[in-house]
Formats: structure tokens, C-alpha cells, sequence
């Protein structure tokens, strides 16, 4: 039984899974390979661009019902909020500039005068109505 000449099964499955893949690949580089193939994924493409394009539009709306800002909205801050930053920066470099160094740059403390009225006594029949 040993000496009869078969295949080992793991040996066999192995070439049997390389004909199918050779034989597949066969296959769709034929299909790949045409125009209508091309055509069909470009329109696909197209599809899938204008699907994404229709679901942000959609959402854009949803969000501005609800009165949340899109991504475009808050994008469109965060560009802002950086450029107010760099300018910000410029001015306090200009500021410093112009300042001498050893001059106090902090604001002065505000004094208040001292509290010479005093709030009025509760009187005990106010009290008694309450």
C-alpha cells in the first residue's frame, strides 16, 4: 500500500490551489482588461464621488436645522482663531519693541476707598412680618 505510487493529499490540494488562482487570474486579467471593464469602474467612481458629495450636502442641512456648525463651519474657525493668533503674536513682538526694558509691564492695582457707610439695621418689625 505504501509502494503504490499515491500523491501526498497535502501535495495534491497545493497544486490543485494553484491551477484555480493561475486559471482566476486568467480570467480577470481578460476582463480587466476590456474597455467596457474600465468604463464600468470609472462610472462606479463617479457614482461613489457624487454619493459622498449628495450625503455631505444632506448632512450640511441636518446640521444647520439643529443649528450645529459643519465641518466646514468649524474648519472655517479654527483658520480664523490662527490667524487671529499670528496676529496677536506680531503686535505683542511690536509692543515689546517699543518698550523700553526695566519698565513695569503689568497694570497698576486698582484702589478702592474704604467703606465708611454701613447697610442698615433690620428693624424687628420687618423682621416679625417675614
Amino acid at each position: 500500500m505504501a509502494g503504490d505510487g499515491s500523491k501526498d493529499p497535502s501535495a495534491t490540494f497545493q497544486e490543485w490551489v494553484t491551477q484555480w488562482e493561475r486559471a482566476f487570474d486568467k480570467a480577470s486579467n481578460e476582463v480587466m482588461g476590456t474597455e467596457d471593464f474600465a468604463q464600468s469602474l470609472n462610472q462606479m467612481q463617479n457614482l461613489q464621488l457624487e454619493l459622498q458629495r449628495s450625503f455631505g450636502e444632506l448632512m450640511a442641512r441636518q446640521l444647520a436645522t439643529f443649528n450645529m456648525p459643519s465641518r466646514d463651519d468649524v474648519l472655517d474657525l479654527a483658520a480664523a482663531v490662527r490667524d487671529m493668533d499670528r496676529r496677536l503674536a506680531r503686535i505683542e513682538t511690536q509692543i515689546r519693541s517699543l518698550v523700553p526694558d526695566g519698565v513695569n509691564h503689568s497694570a497698576p492695582k486698582r484702589q478702592f476707598p474704604p467703606r465708611t457707610k454701613k447697610p442698615p439695621a433690620k428693624s424687628r418689625e420687618s423682621s416679625a412680618d417675614d
